[in-house]
């Protein structure tokens, strides 16, 4: 097979994964085409009870490290009747959706590598192969993974990002839920003796520290909603937001700080104030000495991760994992893109850590 029909065979690939829906929650048709393409490359994929994806390779080098090698099915919105445009080097939507490349890139560079090993008979060790559900909904996919199953050595997470970059950080993060309660009353008679709680939210959000801190934490309020109609002074309001940092001490900093300017606020209105602090997951670093690295292909440049990923519950778990691109940019929203070249690499890449694997015994 030439590189050109090799290359146009993974775009082909990609094309069709990108054009069956599956936002967040809603991956199980995509799922099943994962599972039936596996199937035809004589492997034989189980499932947990949330969904998540399981392929054990057994391999001929009996002392190379075992290696997990992940991606997650899911999209963020909007997500469905993806229309891809191929532009020169680069697939696109056609605007009114995202692209879906965060992360079937990374889904279809596993793919395409496991069956150029099967092709090729590459020889190496034991692999798994592990598909996630709704890691775009807080890592739900990874949380409740079914744990007996991860038995690896090294994780390679394939994510948003070229593949030039490994991210060997990633923050914590944890959300915060907000119900602010004040007092109803008619908006055009008697507005004075109502306490406006989106009135009180807002002043509130508009004294917080938002966006990024600093160069390690960041943070966000995202949903904000109450009210029951023009002519009633809004009595409830409901709002969510998160903070993130790689750092636990600036993490309670901020949400304290968060939590203050909403509890300021409702005293100075004589709102009634009800919070809840959530753990979304947890921070990881891997040092840059680490042995992990020495599988991956160089020249690469070592750089903390902004988000979360399934290598936060994995790095959790005890296994020691990396995250890497597959030509995914400008993710979670209309504009997304997928570089073609980036793809190319990241699916040669995967080929290459296995590679690298089957010589460390």
């Amino acid at each position: 097979m030439t590189n050109k029909s090799s290359n146009q065979k993974l775009i082909k690939r990609f094309i069709e994964y990108i054009e069956i829906d599956s936002e967040s929650g809603e991956e199980e048709q995509f799922a099943k085409r994962l599972i039936a393409d596996l199937k035809k490359l004589g492997l034989t994929p189980t499932r947990d009870k949330i969904g998540n994806i399981f392929v054990n390779i057994k391999g001929e080098a009996a002392n190379a490290p075992t290696i997990l090698l992940n991606a997650h099915i899911d999209t963020v919105t909007p997500g469905k009747n993806i229309k891809p445009i191929i532009k020169g080097d680069k697939v696109q939507s056609d605007g009114t959706t995202i692209l879906g490349a965060d992360n079937k890139a990374g889904v279809v560079a596993i793919i395409e590598a496991l069956e150029i090993i099967k092709e090729e008979k590459i020889p190496h060790g034991n692999l798994l192969v592990v598909f996630t559900v709704q890691e775009e909904t807080g890592l739900y996919g990874s949380k409740h993974i079914d744990r007996k199953k991860l038995k690896a050595d090294f994780g390679f997470v394939f994510d948003g990002g070229g593949p030039e970059t490994i991210h060997n950080a990633a923050p914590a993060q944890k959300n915060i839920e907000v119900w602010i309660k004040g007092k109803a009353a008619h908006a055009g008679v008697h507005p004075e003796q109502g306490i406006n709680a989106i009135k009180v939210a807002s002043e509130a959000i508009a004294k917080m520290k938002q966006g990024r801190i600093d160069f390690e934490t960041t943070a966000n309020i995202g949903i904000i909603s109450g009210g029951k109609a023009t002519n009633i002074i809004p009595e409830e309001v409901y709002v969510k937001g998160e903070a993130r940092s790689h750092n636990p001490q600036k993490l309670k900093k901020q949400l304290d700080h968060m939590v203050g300017c909403f509890k300021n606020v409702c005293q100075k209105h004589r709102a009634k104030l009800k919070y809840k602090i959530i753990d979304m997951y947890p921070s990881f670093k891997i040092p840059a000495k680490h042995k992990i690295f020495s599988l991956a292909s160089k020249p690469y440049t070592l750089k903390p991760s902004g988000g979360g990923s399934d290598a936060n519950m994995f790095n959790k778990y005890g296994i020691p994992s990396i995250i890497l691109g597959a030509g995914a940019h400008d993710l979670h929203g209309v504009k997304e893109r997928l570089s073609i070249k980036e793809l190319v690499f990241g699916t040669k890449m995967i080929v290459g850590l296995i590679r690298q694997c089957s010589k460390k015994q």
